[in-house]
């Protein structure tokens, strides 16, 4: 159901799920989550789709007037209008794999946009893996990698918290204390691990960079930094291209302008927890570090993921022993088909002018150039929109096309579990299943060595209800209406499956007889770490700054206090809210107000608020934490309800974003409040 893959153990009787509960004998099965325990109540949820639908209303109507047909209606149609838009003016949509089960389906549904040949993937990256899995290449030139929680001495937490969101996680950081590592947690709010941190550094919303570079003055001032390391492994003792200093003199002039009292007035934490952070990273190493949409959903991503990366690699930690690692994983073949795109098509992506090193490199395009291209139909017409779930009304910023790009499109596929705000829009509704009822291949999980060469074949346990089908049937029936059946293995998803196993040296027989996983053998180990880049020539050649330079976001009088946001245990994104035992956990959404915000509004627990930013306004019941940086609001996002606006990314402004990745600036947004009753007089 998200990117932690908890192992568990489902109870399922004459046919029905009744039970979920944790498989302690499994990798990331030592706890599971309130989301599945309540499995149950999902699988037979009322709401489900269970029928293809047919909009019989005009869009923007409130009620489709949706129309049952069957599935060979549905295909049929679904082939027709999109043969006749063409692939080049088809865009697909995805939900993001690491919030939701559609990572079962995902390297299917690359498959059949690649052999198909759009140009375009909405898939929201910018906001969520970007800059975990592809921007500390621009430094490290490797992907984040996973913390060696086994072996490290000093553990950093940046902008992620586990206990919420990564349980497998959250335990082995547990366990690494018991023995004696140190922690250190970077978050505007004193939640889950911050909590039992020896030192929690409650940063200001969006001040993160200002954080990393004071950081790396006082490491290369006061001791800290392994030279050794650097003339090993970057290009730190090179010459600058002007010629005058190598990289690391020009870097410590850079850092400079950070001194501990600037950084402190900045980012709110104070120059003793600066120097007391210094110190024991400097001291108990090796260090592992674990960031992620905390530091990733703002409007400078880029310069953060930057400065967080080269503070990093000034520690001597990157790929070795309790350092942060890419651990080896099952061999498998391929079948996204990123070597099927011709350069000619990439070149045809959205937004791959504006952002060469970002996302649209890989074909994954943002909602706001979709919705813009959709209806300025420049640089060409984009006619239909193939969407595999995904809530993007909801779950991505304003932006002022959305409605009538929608409405614009000439057919609009959407692949649900439910009926959304965003499905509301499509002319053909198809109900998916979900990971509890459909099959699912797992390689590697990710949190340790052992882990990541673990396999694990998920079986159905229930059948989906009415005719609901898996996203990877529906991809196969796609590729089958569009001509495209050779290349899905002529239908046949079981010798797609064993074509995929092939160079794990396991079969899937051997999977589905061992319904715990097995143990790969076949690993692709990573090789020698690569040469680290502190200064960027890549950026540098589309006019970015070498080294990383972070300009504090204006601060308007209007809106003195910054808005942030995170996820919270019943809800991932917008889904589960339809859960009758989730909605008594999390009833509505609920806005945290710093204590200095609450007492200058006069706020009190229980008040119905009114948050505000420069683009709109959206509506919460505060409560007061103490455990919140001075100035913050910290909300939920992910509500929709027609008749309320509590929609939180309804005030985010689309058009305030990241100028290499696409990035939407979702945290630390200037905004201000006031109690509702004050607005009606």
């Amino acid at each position: 159901m998200c990117i932690s893959r908890c192992g568990c153990l489902a109870t399922v009787e004459d046919g029905k799920l009744v039970r979920v509960s944790a498989d302690h004998d499994h990798p990331t099965g030592r706890a599971i989550c309130v989301k599945a325990k309540t499995a149950p109540q999902l699988v037979t949820h009322p709401d489900r789709l269970t029928r293809p639908l047919l909009r019989t209303r005009p869009k923007g109507d409130p009620d489709p007037g949706w129309r049952p047909i069957d599935w060979n209606e549905a295909l049929s149609l679904a082939g027709e209008r999109l043969r006749a838009a063409g692939p080049e003016s088809t865009a697909f949509a995805v939900t993001t794999p690491s919030g939701t089960a559609v990572a079962d389906s995902f390297d299917w549904i690359l498959r059949l946009v690649h052999i198909w040949g759009s140009p375009n993937l909405v898939f929201a990256t910018e906001n969520c893996n970007w800059h975990r899995d592809f921007s500390p290449s621009l430094t490290w030139g490797r992907s984040f990698g996973m913390p060696d929680y086994a072996r490290t001495k000093t553990i950093l937490l940046w902008g992620s918290n586990p206990a919420a969101t990564w349980l497998a996680h959250a335990e082995r950081i547990r366990a690494a204390q018991r023995r004696g590592a140190n922690l250190i947690v970077v978050d505007p709010r004193r939640s889950g691990l911050a909590s039992h941190a020896d030192i929690w550094l409650a940063v200001k919303p969006g001040s993160d960079a200002a954080l990393a570079l004071g950081l790396i003055h006082l490491m290369l001032t006061k001791g800290g930094v392994d030279l050794d390391f650097l003339r090993l492994h970057s290009d730190a003792f090179s010459p600058c291209p002007d010629g005058e200093c190598s990289v690391l003199e020009r870097l410590t002039e850079h850092a400079a302008q950070w001194p501990p009292g600037r950084v402190a007035s900045v980012t709110g934490v104070s120059e003793e927890l600066l120097y007391r952070t210094a110190t024991m990273i400097a001291e108990a190493k090796p260090v592992s570090l674990y960031t992620w949409a905390g530091t990733c959903q703002q409007q400078q991503a880029t310069v953060t993921a930057r400065c967080i990366s080269l503070f990093y690699a000034l520690t001597g930690s990157l790929g070795q022993p309790g350092g942060n690692r890419w651990f080896a994983k099952p061999r498998l073949n391929d079948i996204a088909a990123f070597d099927q795109v011709a350069p000619h098509l990439r070149d045809r992506t959205l937004g791959i002018k504006e952002r060469p090193l970002g996302p649209p490199s890989r074909g994954w395009i943002t909602t706001r150039d979709l919705f813009r291209t959709i209806v300025s139909e420049q640089p060409y017409p984009i006619r239909a929109l193939v969407a595999f779930g995904g809530n993007f009304i909801v779950s991505k910023p304003a932006t002022q096309y959305a409605e009538a790009a929608l409405a614009k499109l000439d057919f609009f596929i959407q692949s649900e579990l439910f009926e959304t705000p965003s499905a509301r829009w499509a002319d053909l509704l198809l109900p998916a299943a979900s990971c509890w009822e459909r099959q699912g291949l797992q390689a590697g999980f990710f949190v340790d060595e052992a882990a990541e060469a673990h396999v694990q074949l998920r079986r159905a346990l229930v059948r989906p209800p009415g005719d609901a089908r898996s996203d990877t049937a529906i991809v196969f029936d796609l590729a089958r209406v569009l001509g495209l059946s050779e290349d899905f293995f002529n239908g046949d998803q079981e010798a797609g499956l064993a074509h995929i196993l092939a160079p794990s040296g396991l079969s899937v027989e051997a999977l589905r007889s061992h319904e715990r996983g097995l143990t790969a053998t076949n690993l692709d180990v990573k090789g020698q770490l690569p040469v680290i880049t502190l200064w960027s020539k890549a950026l540098a050649r589309l006019g970015e700054d070498a080294l990383p330079i972070w300009e504090p976001p204006a601060s308007p009088p209007e809106f003195p206090f910054l808005l942030t946001s995170g996820k919270t245990v019943p809800y991932c994104h917008s889904q589960f809210h339809q859960i009758e035992t989730l909605r008594k956990l999390e009833p509505e959404p609920v806005a945290e107000l710093a204590p200095d915000v609450a007492a200058a509004r006069k706020v009190r627990p229980g008040d119905t608020i009114v948050i505000r930013t420069a683009v709109g306004e959206v509506y919460f019941r505060a409560t007061i934490n103490s455990g919140l940086s001075a100035g913050t609001i910290w909300a939920h996002y992910g509500w929709w309800r027609a008749d309320q606006n509590i929609n939180y990314n309804a005030v985010m402004d689309g058009e305030c974003f990241d100028v290499v990745s696409g990035s939407n600036a979702l945290r630390g947004i200037a905004c201000d409040l006031t109690k509702r009753e004050l607005l009606a007089t």
